[in-house]
């Protein structure tokens, strides 16, 4: 989305600074700040007109000049960038951001960010390539298109823009704890932790980052470690899903299915939570032999086949799973 431009600016404007500082766009979501990219640009402009002007490459008039338009922009820009701030705002669901307002730039994002939602990831990616050409600097854009890239299996691309959204705004903690599964992915568990342990420091309320450090200690059965994760982002929400979810799944690996189920029909799923819940789900059922329920389960999980679970498990397994179960239920 670019920042309106003064009345009459286009003529006059350097070009040097023209897509750069107008195309800045700053935004609030929970703990996001407006994003810094416009001061370091016109920073490094200032520095550029004061060699130019030692080096004799231009006069003091031409110098002082451009000083006086670029001090006119960065304040255009703050006031209007506030206005917009007040009736646009970006806000995450899923994990995928999603934009208010009307503009050309929040259009495009939630476009490209319904697609996402329903499992298109191919052409979320490509309608998100289409508005970086207009703002490369809007985070949105590079966030949700480093996503995409993870879905589509093409983690070194979405390591890219997912870094260039860490360099627009590093306070974001989604971003560091993206790129931190994008480690866990390619089996660098140590460096994503790391990753998701910075996304606390930017936002202590980032209980994902411990669910995520949880899950990796559950992968590698170290169920105590992996508790103490889970329990540490209970003590921020008791009610919180994907803990909840880690202490269940706890409980199967224990062999605990009925203590498993009891704590999963605990868990809130009106909002965000992990998907793996129903694949834990309708496996502690098919364990106590409650097949309809297994059954039911894995219809729900696969009505999800857009979210990460399926990064790491085959539908076809899923599918599979379900054929059995009916076949269970007819006998």
């Amino acid at each position: 989305m670019n920042t309106p431009r003064p009345a009459g600016s286009a003529a006059r404007r350097s070009p040097a600074i023209s897509t750069e500082v107008e195309s800045v766009m700053q935004f609030k979501a929970g703990n996001i700040r407006p994003a810094r990219a416009l001061f370091r640009v016109c920073t490094t402009y200032i520095s550029m007109l004061l060699l130019s002007l030692i080096l004799g490459l231009i006069s003091p008039e031409t110098a002082f000049a451009a000083e006086d338009r670029l001090l006119q922009l960065m304040e255009q820009t703050r006031r209007e960038s506030a206005e917009q701030v007040a009736t646009e705002e970006i806000y995450s669901r899923n994990n995928i951001l999603f934009c208010t307002g009307t503009s050309d730039a929040a259009s495009a994002n939630n476009t490209a960010a319904e697609h996402m939602l329903k499992g298109d990831y191919l052409r979320a990616a490509e309608i998100l390539e289409n508005a970086l050409l207009r703002s490369a600097l809007f985070l949105p854009f590079r966030y949700n298109l480093g996503l995409c890239r993870i879905h589509l299996e093409e983690l070194p691309v979405a390591l890219i823009h997912l870094n260039k959204a860490l360099q627009l705004l590093p306070e974001y903690s989604k971003t560091w704890i993206q790129i931190g599964f994008i480690h866990e992915r390619t089996g660098r568990d140590d460096l994503a932790m790391q990753y998701y342990k910075s996304a606390l420091r930017h936002n202590p309320r980032e209980l994902e980052a411990y669910t995520l450090t949880g899950d990796i200690y559950f992968k590698r059965n170290q169920l105590e470690m992996a508790a103490r994760h889970y329990d540490r982002s209970l003590r921020e929400n008791p009610r919180y899903p994907n803990g909840l979810l880690g202490r269940a799944k706890i409980h199967f690996e224990r062999g605990e299915y009925l203590k498993a189920i009891i704590q999963m029909k605990s868990i809130d799923t009106s909002g965000e939570y992990d998907k793996a819940l129903h694949y834990y789900y309708a496996e502690s059922a098919y364990r106590l032999r409650d097949y309809q329920t297994a059954f039911d389960q894995y219809g729900e999980l696969l009505k999800h086949r857009g979210d990460r679970f399926f990064l790491t498990t085959s539908t076809f397994i899923i599918y599979h799973k379900m054929e059995l179960s009916r076949r269970f239920i007819e006998r």
